[in-house]
């Protein structure tokens, strides 16, 4: 509806532009008519000279009339000259069968004697003259258009201004509690639209919201965090921001690709499955809380071949507790994925230290139509908790 009400907007400028140049037009054509039979009678009025010899030559003083002759100027003498075909500076013997009046012959000369060419002399009062001044104030008065308001810089109305930018993609990165990164995304013109959201070696794929909008919490990887989205056109836009805390967390991230599915459980200090210290995405947590790690489930598994995500965290700095967190992958077994080699990358994080990033390779079981899991502890190296000194 925007991009239309803009294209309405500059069809009427453009047709108010045409309307206005027609009439302009107009007027001084009919200025020109009512012109032209004075400047006729004029010289029809006067004594036709005589032919001359083809020795004889016409020069511009007896082409044109008279320095005190009294009659009224013609065209000549005006800021308009009347176009007329110039005429063969040799005489031609004219026919004893007079010319018919209505088809009067107008000499032109490029300058015309006793006249300054820096002041033309002006028209003699009259209808046809006021219409010609009025024309030729009308061509020397200054043309304000639209586009010159805007390169003298003139503001353009806040609405029109709203609309020309709406398609615009607008990513905003901040910081937020547990060393995470609050993603911020408005494309209004991109509703709908799936997208990858890519950040220090994690990626994963989701899509926007009808309305173009998108807010995710992302596990910072780096103190100086650099998030990008990326549309299915090859559009790009990123935003980073500083991240404080990224030192007292400790972080594992497991992500791979659909339709294979993976969950990353952590059993904190002993627990066991389906504990309150079991964490996993049907348990994830919060973050910020000081002394229980959190999961963050990243992608959307509904998408064809998405990039999928998992990172367990625990704030390691703040915790009044210490112990082990024990990591464990576990795979279903499904129709889409039995009897195949599944591929799983890792980015394991300790506080400011460099990231660790593995990949590992699964061999699926056989399909026997039975389902079932695949349970991989000991893949992933246990947390180590200390106390908060």
């Amino acid at each position: 509806m925007k991009r239309v009400r803009i294209v309405a907007i500059t069809a009427v400028a453009l047709g108010a532009a045409v309307t206005a140049g027609t009439k302009f037009q107009q007027a001084r054509e009919a200025a020109l008519v009512a012109a032209q039979p004075q400047a006729v009678a004029s010289d029809a009025a006067a004594p036709v000279a005589p032919a001359r010899t083809s020795g004889e030559s016409t020069s511009l003083t007896q082409l044109a009339p008279p320095a005190d002759e009294s009659a009224s100027p013609s065209l000549l003498a005006s800021p308009f000259i009347a176009r007329v075909p110039p005429q063969n500076a040799s005489a031609v013997p004219r026919s004893s069968t007079p010319e018919p009046a209505s088809a009067p012959q107008l000499s032109r000369a490029s300058v015309l004697p006793g006249v300054d060419v820096a002041a033309p002399v002006a028209p003699a009062p009259g209808p046809a003259a006021d219409a010609l001044r009025q024309i030729a104030e009308a061509e020397t008065l200054p043309q304000t258009t639209a586009t010159d308001a805007a390169d003298e810089g003139a503001p353009l109305d806040p609405q029109l201004q709203a609309e020309l930018e709406a398609c615009a993609v607008w990513l905003v990165v901040t910081p937020a509690p547990g060393a995470m990164l609050e993603t911020s995304v408005y494309a209004p013109c991109d509703g709908d639209a799936v997208v990858t959201l890519s950040h220090a070696g994690l990626s994963f794929d989701t899509h926007l919201s009808p309305d173009g909008q998108l807010l995710a919490q992302i596990p910072a990887m780096t103190e100086q965090a650099q998030v990008t989205i990326r549309f299915a056109d090859g559009r790009e836009q990123s935003d980073q921001t500083p991240v404080a805390d990224l030192a007292m967390v400790e972080r594992v991230a497991l992500q791979w690709q659909a339709p294979a599915e993976m969950r990353l459980n952590a059993y904190e200090f002993g627990a066991s499955y389906g504990d309150d210290g079991h964490v996993y995405d049907l348990n994830p947590r919060q973050a910020g809380v000081t002394d229980q790690g959190f999961l963050t489930v990243l992608g959307d598994p509904a998408i064809a071949g998405s990039h999928l995500a998992q990172i367990y965290s625990y704030p390691r700095g703040e915790t009044p507790r210490s112990g082990r967190v024990a990591l464990e992958i576990e795979v279903p077994i499904t129709e889409a994925t039995c009897g195949r080699a599944l591929t799983a990358d890792t980015i394991e994080l300790h506080g400011t230290a460099a990231a660790q990033i593995r990949q590992i390779r699964l061999d699926m079981p056989v399909c026997d139509g039975q389902g079932g899991f695949l349970v991989l502890p000991g893949v992933l190296p246990d947390m180590q908790i200390a106390l908060n000194n």
